[in-house]
């Protein structure tokens, strides 16, 4: 794929980043302004533009990702950033116990830079885990399968997919979590901000926006998922009544069954433009759900037909479910 810096893409300029990253000297406070000051008085200074350059240096890192249109293609390796905030902050204890306490709110500001970097690290950390494409196949592989003669596996691997889906939609809900309290924090900074950093926050601002694009569509996505797998875990239930001739029970269990992948294809169209490798999971998930759906209505109709005796329409209602679930099969 074309590589393209992430920064320049989203309108944080990368010069300016460059540019200050690991300056020592010409920051906002730096004691290169005074000719007169002592050398031991300047160690506070000097740690805070040291403090300055390796938060500049993270935030180069952490921007210096590929484009978000396709995360999981994303090449990032958290370990740069994270140490370069560790190494900030140290910096920035040192600072604190050598400058005056009219700089605490220099101090201060840089903590929250330091916290707001550290939470886009989380987040794009989840946003372009690679391992995130064979969690989806496992869910989609566990939806879909009719083959009666392995009914055991089917479960196993429903369970296996429930479990998937509850984590990755737990780590889901934390990136949103990190991503709005960084997003507030950034829209938080003012002049004071640009003057010590020399970065306009309206420039992060744009950066983090369009993270959070990619951390909604996964949300989305998820909540989705659980929907389709709790839709066909019902549709598992009603047939266990069918073969126990419970057809009360199957006809209210497929009927909760079609309302709950209804839910699910609902949620999936909530996310209108999806970045381009989440939308192909998107467009599977969605394929599935609608397949399910229909068949957990051909089943319903199944289960009435039976129950009133009617066998033939019973098969007939049997077998129109049994191939959209085998067509749900097929959307991947």
């Amino acid at each position: 794929m074309n590589r393209r810096q992430y920064l320049t893409r989203t309108g944080i300029p990368l010069a300016a980043l460059v540019a200050t990253a690991g300056c020592l000297d010409d920051l906002p406070g730096s004691a290169s302004s005074g000719d007169s000051v002592a050398v031991a008085d300047r160690t506070g200074d000097r740690e805070l533009d040291r403090a300055v350059g390796e938060l500049n240096e993270a935030a180069l890192a952490l921007f210096a990702a590929d484009d978000f249109e396709e995360p999981t293609d994303v090449e990032f390796d958290p370990a740069e950033p994270t140490e370069r905030i560790e190494s900030a902050r140290t910096h920035l204890e040192t600072a604190a116990a050598e400058l005056d306490e009219d700089r605490e709110s220099e101090i201060e500001l840089l903590r929250t830079y330091a916290a707001v970097l550290e939470r886009l690290v989380d987040v794009t950390e989840t946003v372009t885990d690679e391992t995130l494409e064979a969690d989806l196949q496992t869910v989609f592989e566990a939806v879909g399968d009719g083959d009666d003669e392995s009914e055991a596996d089917d479960d196993d691997d429903l369970e296996a997919a429930s479990e998937t889906i509850d984590e990755r939609t737990d780590e889901f809900a934390v990136a949103e979590t990190n991503h709005a309290e960084a997003a507030a924090a950034v829209e938080s900074f003012d002049e004071a901000f640009e003057r010590l950093v020399r970065i306009d926050p309206a420039e992060l601002e744009d950066g983090i926006a369009a993270l959070g694009d990619a951390v909604a569509s996964l949300v989305t996505l998820g909540d989705g998922l659980e929907s389709l797998l709790g839709g066909y875990e019902g549709l598992q239930t009603g047939r266990e009544h069918m073969e126990n001739r419970e057809y009360g029970k199957a006809e209210t269990a497929f009927g909760t069954a079609e309302s709950t992948l209804g839910t699910a294809t609902t949620t999936f169209e909530e996310d209108e433009d999806p970045p381009g490798g989440i939308a192909d999971h998107v467009e599977t998930a969605t394929c599935q759900s609608e397949h399910l759906a229909d068949a957990a209505g051909s089943f319903e109709e199944w289960a009435i037909a039976a129950s009133n005796g009617d066998p033939v329409s019973a098969q007939n209602h049997k077998e129109a479910g049994e191939r959209s679930v085998e067509a749900a099969g097929d959307c991947t």
